[in-house]
């Protein structure tokens, strides 16, 4: 009870109390801190917060999870606009304030504010004049291009290129691009808004075919435009409207022609029987009788008044065209009602000259002269002109090829004739000779030639007949003495079959040509000397059949290696097939892998073996065809993938206008990733290619590597001036007393230029900070040491005044002298339970009472040691300003007052 009389008001136990004592604290002070903190009571901890104005203890507090946390994140909002000295921490708990559009557009322009706090609230800024103003008026160019590459409106865009296109490359280039890119979205835009009109007008015209596939092809195209960006979902809703009502109108299109579907069979049928008639009348046959065609028309025009009608205005299209094709039919049938006979026969007389030109007979020419003399006499038809014309073109065609035929059959009898007569003499010239071998070669073909040559002059045949009895008697006695010759080479032949069959190491091929050659020097002989020799022929064909079985073999193996050949290379026709087939060439997701691919059947194709003559051009054309049919899909993809790096080559070059080097080397490094070749060209153009594109990339390296140069020095300078203000700190430690606090008030200044230095490398950043937060932490332990050095020399020199009151206590009245006493004993208990000291045994019942009493407060705020000082100080500098006491309580409170100063410097 005595205790609460002299406690400050903000340590009061009621929280109203403490809650009116908020207001006469410091934003910034300890105690308003120990509050916001530590106080038991969270309506006085909510208060608290809303008076704190340390941004440090606020983002501390903020962290919380509970109401006190969201308390401390609003108090750092209203606070940060006027927080300069607090953007690092600011820039940590960003998250906070982003969602405040008045202070991110506030911090955005504050000029003032750090850079890199800035860059965070121009991200959240959304006001396009904002970004305009300060894209147009910021000192920074940095923060410039980051307000104008968030800018939208492309009148802005155009208006700032205007100011300042020509002063800030950079900003030029994005500029640019931006203005690019809302001329290619509007583009789009307008792409998208054709596509929902268009989409939306189908199914109006009656052309439902026509839309049908229309419609496909406008899905694709939309399917396009999704794949390439995300389409505005008014857009995206309108399409999808259209599209359900055209589809909604197919169907019931549809429906409507499914019921009628049955009824109109019937009058389609109609309408095909009766163009089918009508052509058949074009072009007649002999057997299509005037009659037939009546009683077929008459039945069509039955079956037509007969069936079930349609909706009037289907009715009414067929009725029309049903008159109109009938009408034809009548007047085709009346016009070949006089013409019909005269028509059959130029057919005949045209099919007659046409299985003449089949037959493959020699011709003769009365039989052609009869035959156009037959065609000249037919009448011709006065109506059917085109049929006329038809068949006479075919009449006069067939008879060309004959006449040309019939000019080649007597050529070739003149040359056939010519040949005779040559063979003859050279036959008779070679009996003069005695050459009795060819001329009974001669005399055999020219024999030959007449019996199969029948269609020679019977003057000419009867000649060469008469020539050939002549020489006969001679032929036939030589006949006799070379069939003797021709048996003794066909046993020399027989033994060289003999010699081939036992030699077995001859090589396969070789023995196949000299077996070839055997049976081709036998069949010489036969032409010889066609005698029976039956007996000789089946001896040398067992004999060539046996030597030729080891042939046989090596071919057979030689057969089944090719067509394991032929199977291996149908597999890589199967597989590129299959890969065309099988691959969805509108969504490929890697290119690359399917050149490869290709590429190993291509290899495969070299390494497989040979296959047969007759099969290789079919699987060859099969291979080529398959390559082809692949080689379509990924030359446009080469094209595609060509035209991007060749972009990328473009935009490269553009680096080497950049200002910037590093952001210009991390473009690069970009650019870099993006250079994808998927399908490649020819090895020189893609070298080429690359060499233009690795060229700019290059020097902007060697730029950034000269620019690291001269950074380098400007950054030895930065770390130099860092390790200066860390001198300067280090100097304060040797300072003592009212200097050194006087100086520790410049930590926060040098703090701002210590964070004003920037762009380091990041491990001597991280070394200096390291030591700057251990100077920063000694600082404030030398801090607290000479605060409290401070504060007992305060206690010292209130004990010195405290004991000139003393020294006149005589004077003053004994009531006075008791109530000085009670107050001083009543802070010594506080103090001494405070400081768990012991007290005299004559006030152990007033300190229990006195724990009693402030038990559930000691419970609900446990203070730590430090608190427990600062309390014990101001309990003491009360006690100090006690007025005189008498000389006994003087003398018995100064004893516990020296174990209590003694205990509050051991603590």
């Amino acid at each position: 009870m005595l205790g609460s009389l002299f406690k400050p008001k903000w340590q009061h136990k009621d929280a109203k109390v403490r809650i009116q004592a908020i207001s006469s604290l410091e934003g910034n002070s300890r105690e308003l801190i120990q509050l916001a903190q530590n106080d038991p009571n969270t309506g006085v901890r909510l208060e608290a917060i809303t008076a704190l104005t340390d941004i440090p203890s606020l983002i501390q507090l903020g962290k919380r999870s509970d109401e006190l946390g969201e308390r401390a994140r609003l108090r750092v909002v209203a606070l940060a606009l006027n927080s300069q000295q607090q953007d690092t921490l600011l820039i940590e708990v960003f998250t906070w304030l982003q969602s405040n559009p008045n202070l991110m557009n506030a911090l955005a322009r504050d000029v003032e504010r750090d850079i890199a706090l800035r860059r965070l609230a121009l991200e959240q800024v959304s006001d396009e004049k904002l970004l305009f103003a300060i894209a147009d008026q910021d000192v920074s160019r940095e923060i410039q291009f980051l307000a104008a590459s968030r800018l939208t409106q492309a009148d802005l865009l155009r208006q700032l290129e205007k100011t300042h296109g020509k002063s800030n490359k950079r900003l030029r280039q994005l500029l640019k691009e931006r203005l690019s890119q809302e001329q290619l979205r509007q583009e789009r835009q307008q792409t998208l808004i054709s596509l929902c009109e268009a989409m939306a007008s189908l199914g109006l015209s009656g052309q439902w075919a026509q839309d049908k596939t229309r419609q496909r092809i406008l899905l694709q195209s939309w399917k396009q435009q999704q794949a390439q960006a995300a389409i505005d979902a008014a857009l995206e809703k309108r399409f999808q409207d259209a599209e359900k009502e055209f589809i909604a109108r197919l169907d019931k299109h549809e429906a409507d022609l499914a019921a009628q579907a049955p009824l109109r069979a019937v009058f389609e049928q109609c309408l095909s029987d009766v163009a089918s008639l009508q052509n058949a009348l074009q072009y007649p046959d002999a057997n299509l009788s005037l009659d037939k065609v009546d009683e077929q028309i008459q039945s069509l025009q039955q079956r037509w008044e007969q069936a079930e009608t349609l909706p009037d205005s289907v009715q009414a299209e067929l009725d029309k065209a049903w008159e109109n094709q009938l009408t034809k039919l009548q007047e085709t049938r009346s016009h070949l009602a006089e013409d019909w006979v005269t028509l059959i026969e130029l057919q005949r007389c045209c099919q007659t000259a046409e299985a003449m030109r089949d037959n493959s007979k020699p011709l003769q020419s009365a039989k052609l002269t009869e035959l156009q003399a037959n065609w000249i006499k037919i009448k011709r038809p006065l109506q059917l002109r085109e049929l006329v014309t038809a068949w006479e073109a075919r009449f006069h065609q067939t008879m060309n090829s004959l006449n040309a035929r019939l000019q080649r059959e007597a050529s070739q009898r003149e040359r056939l004739l010519k040949d005779i007569q040559a063979d003859l003499d050279q036959m008779e010239a070679d009996l003069q000779a005695e050459k009795y071998g060819e001329a009974i070669d001669l005399h055999r073909k020219v024999s030959q030639l007449v019996q199969d040559h029948t269609d020679l002059p019977h003057r000419e045949v009867a000649a060469i007949k008469r020539r050939l009895q002549a020489a006969t008697p001679l032929v036939m006695e030589f006949k006799d003495w070379r069939r003797w010759g021709t048996d003794q080479a066909r046993e020399h032949l027989i033994e060289t079959a003999e010699r081939l069959e036992r030699d077995e190491t001859l090589d396969p091929q070789v023995r196949a040509k000299e077996i070839k050659a055997l049976r081709e020097e036998w069949r010489k002989l036969a032409q010889m000397e066609p005698g029976q020799q039956h007996k000789q022929w089946k001896t040398f064909d067992s004999k060539v059949t046996a030597a030729y079985e080891l042939s046989r073999q090596y071919f057979t193996e030689q057969a089944s290696q090719r067509e394991a050949h032929l199977q291996e290379r149908e597999q890589i026709c199967s597989k590129l097939e299959a890969l065309k087939a099988e691959t969805n060439w509108e969504a490929v997701e890697d290119w690359h892998a399917i050149y490869v691919a290709m590429n190993r059947q291509r290899k495969a194709w070299k390494q497989a073996g040979t296959v047969s003559h007759k099969a290789w051009k079919k699987v060859n054309e099969r291979f080529n065809s398959a390559m082809d049919a692949l080689e379509t899909y990924l030359a446009v993809e080469r094209k595609r993938n060509w035209a991007e790096r060749h972009d990328l080559l473009k935009r490269a070059a553009t680096l080497l206008e950049w200002e910037d080097m590093v952001e210009a080397a991390e473009a690069a490094k970009a650019l870099q990733a993006e250079w994808q070749i998927t399908v490649p060209s020819r090895p020189k153009e893609e070298q080429k290619l690359w060499k233009q594109f690795r060229a700019p990339i290059d020097e902007i390296f060697e730029r950034l590597k000269e620019n690291r140069k001269v950074q380098r020095s400007e950054t030895e300078e930065k770390i130099a001036h860092k390790e200066q203000l860390l001198a300067d700190m280090e100097a304060w430690l040797s300072l003592s007393g009212q200097d050194f606090m006087q100086a520790a008030k410049e930590t926060n200044h040098l703090r701002q230029q210590f964070n004003e230095i920037r762009g380091l490398p990041k491990a001597a950043q991280q070394r200096l900070e390291e030591r700057w937060r251990k100077l920063e932490q000694s600082l404030r332990q030398k801090q607290a040491q000479v605060h409290w050095q401070l504060q007992l020399a305060e206690l010292d020199s209130l004990a010195e005044q405290s004991q000139a009151r003393q020294q006149s206590s005589e004077v003053l009245e004994p009531s006075l002298l008791d109530q000085a006493q009670q107050q001083g004993e009543s802070l010594l208990l506080q103090l001494e339970t405070l400081l768990e000291l012991p007290s005299p045994e004559a006030f152990q019942q007033a300190r229990m009472e006195y724990q009693i009493a402030h038990m559930s407060e000691a419970m609900r705020s446990r203070s730590s040691e430090e608190e427990k000082r600062v309390q014990a100080l101001g309990l003491l500098k009360q006690w100090y300003g006690l007025s005189a006491l008498s000389a006994m309580a003087w003398d018995a409170q100064q004893e516990r007052i020296i174990a209590i100063r003694q205990g509050l410097t051991g603590a």
